[in-house]
């Protein structure tokens, strides 16, 4: 696993960029990528990320990608609405 911050993300589009922890091109993140419970997926610019970095023909794309808390470096939670009942 990799870690780094979120360049920009379009939540529109569902797309965007990491930096590269190694340096070098920046890395590809797709919506489907993320992991987290909502339904709709978005990263937040210079967000700490926990990721799998994979080389892919069109460049390096990240998999698996988890938003950090950046006090701690643990995992973000990443529930649905609460319902006031």
């Amino acid at each position: 696993m990799e870690r780094s911050k979120v360049k920009w993300f379009d939540g529109k589009k569902g797309y965007g960029f990491i930096v590269n922890p190694n340096g070098g091109e920046d890395v590809f993140v797709h919506f489907s990528a993320i992991v987290s419970e909502q339904t709709f997926k978005v990263l937040n610019q210079d967000a700490d990320v926990e990721f799998v970095l994979e080389k892919t023909q069109k460049g390096y794309q990240a998999k698996n990608v988890r938003e950090l808390n950046a006090d701690t470096g643990t995992e973000v939670p990443q529930s649905g609405p609460s319902v006031a009942g």
